[in-house]
């Protein structure tokens, strides 16, 4: 019985990635490819929100995975910069609020430890830590195993955990602000309590950061030592906040010695491409190459999140890791050999698949509330505002880009509209209007629509100008007579709100 179970599963699993559209070649849309074709790649190799990178290498295979409010999504990659989603994992249903995980490989099995807020049977405020493991990336996975580490209080919130087994087999694993615990033969139950054994690095007292917030764990071992790559300095902040950090023991209970070149990485001048530049992964490549995975935010454009950036590493000849110093971020790097896959995730949806596109992210509403199939998305309406309203959403990895949506069945009970940061437009069946905004702007904002059972609407980013379209021909778009300047417009969204369902279809994302 359990066989089958797991068989159906993982029929299940993979279902999410034979959708018809839902992955493809995403330079259609004109997304964004950090693969010049020529052996190099220029930063990102993830642009839009993909922060907190985390991966592993299985022999010449690499995975990499992201958190997500309430699951995780976990990528494939043979050349470290072509990239393709291998499943969007639910977690589930209690299950919300997962901050940055830790991916590993060992025993056989794929490993996911993640720190998460919410939880079933939940004692105190701290955030739990669990573990999902699936012999396949695809899965199917194991409901999250509670590691049961016993919370010691004082300066101790049990986030972003860091996994490390020696050579014996040992395993240990770290959390924020130094704390450690040792794992049973399994690695899915803590077996001592935490014991604090690393107080980060002392930085300039001159550098403007946020906190010395010491997070983000991320070990490995290399001739005779154990190297532990931390985060500091806050991740949001001034631009030049954010660094990653690096410390090295004989031991995995140390004692810790920071390495004389620190930071790793790190954000020095307003100037730079990238800012917020930390939260690193050092990892060895299938050619003996040495790299680091990590996150920033584009200069002047922090509002689309934290893409992911790949770094070259070497090595000092006292045995530290840096960042090659002739390298910048946003240079034009040498790629490492490996096969080009493929890249990218259409955002476009034609909703034909009848499970919700891997594209599509929903928060704390049930799976339920969204019903794709035969070229329709059915959402159940709830809330009585745009703000509380169901939803599906994504990033936009273009700092410009358009999307286009047509609906149908609105009414006063059911709203229904696109959203864009906290812009939108609403439709009732009847009218199209700002979804928000002050009371002169919403007066000067709401038309009349002729035809009263379908809408299309659009909405233009071009580099935080935004201009709101409708139509009701899908051919001749009515501009509004209000655009706006948002700073917040990068998360962009289908809502409804009220009671009854809504109907969605031929949503198109184009970067422009």
């Amino acid at each position: 019985m359990e066989k089958l179970l797991n068989a159906i599963l993982l029929l299940v699993s993979i279902s999410l990635f034979s959708q018809k559209g839902a992955i493809e070649n995403a330079i259609n849309e004109g997304q964004i490819s950090a693969d010049k074709n020529n052996g190099l790649y220029k930063n990102p190799i993830f642009p839009g929100n993909y922060g907190d990178p985390t991966l592993v290498r299985v022999k010449d295979d690499y995975y990499v995975a992201f958190s997500r409010t309430n699951g995780v999504v976990i990528w494939h990659s043979k050349d470290l910069v072509n990239w393709k989603p291998v499943i969007r994992h639910r977690l589930p249903e209690g299950y919300n609020t997962v901050w940055a995980i830790d991916l590993q490989y060992f025993d056989g099995k794929f490993h996911v430890y993640m720190p998460i807020k919410d939880y079933p049977n939940k004692k105190d405020n701290v955030f739990g830590n669990f573990v999902i493991t699936a012999k396949n990336p695809e899965g199917p996975w194991s409901d999250p195993i509670n590691l049961e580490i016993e919370s010691p209080g004082s300066d101790y919130s049990g986030i972003d955990p860091g996994f490390i087994q020696t050579p014996k087999g040992e395993k240990f694993l770290y959390l924020n602000h130094g704390w450690v615990v040792r794992l049973n033969n399994e690695g899915t139950k803590a077996v001592s309590k935490p014991q604090k054994v690393y107080d980060g690095w002392n930085y300039p007292n001159e550098w403007v950061v946020e906190c010395k917030c010491l997070e983000s764990p991320k070990l490995f071992y290399k001739e005779g030592y154990y190297f532990m790559v931390s985060a500091q300095g806050g991740t949001n902040g001034p631009s030049t906040a954010h660094m990653s950090i690096v410390a090295r023991a004989k031991h995995p209970l140390g004692p810790w010695e920071n390495s004389p070149y620190n930071p790793l990485t790190h954000t020095y001048s307003q100037e730079e491409a990238f800012w917020h530049q930390g939260h690193g992964t050092v990892f060895e490549g299938a050619d003996g190459s040495w790299w680091t995975i990590f996150h920033g935010r584009k200069n002047n454009f922090t509002e689309m999140g934290r893409p992911s950036l790949l770094m070259p590493i070497e090595w000092t000849n006292d045995g530290w890791p840096i960042q090659k110093k002739a390298v910048k971020s946003d240079d034009l790097i040498q790629k490492i050999k490996g096969e080009n896959t493929g890249h990218g995730l259409a955002l476009s949806d034609n909703f034909d698949a009848k499970t919700l596109g891997i594209q599509w992210y929903y928060d704390n509403a049930k799976k339920e509330n969204f019903i794709s199939g035969n070229g329709q998305l059915i959402m159940k309406a709830s809330g009585e505002s745009f703000r509380s309203a169901s939803e599906i959403y994504n990033y936009a990895p273009n700092d410009s880009y358009e999307i286009t949506v047509k609906i149908q069945g609105a009414s006063k009970k059911t709203l229904a509209g696109l959203r864009m940061g906290y812009e939108g437009i609403v439709t009732d069946g009847e009218t199209v209007s700002l979804a928000e905004g002050p009371d002169w702007r919403l007066r000067q904002s709401i038309y009349t629509l002729k035809n009263k059972k379908t809408v299309w609407l659009k909405i233009k980013n071009r580099q935080k100008d935004i201009s709101m379209f409708y139509s009701e021909d899908g051919t001749n778009w009515t501009k509004f007579d209000c655009s706006l300047r948002s700073h917040d417009s990068y998360k962009y969204s289908l809502f409804s709100y009220g009671t009854g369902e809504a109907l969605f279809e031929t949503f198109r994302y184009q970067g422009l």
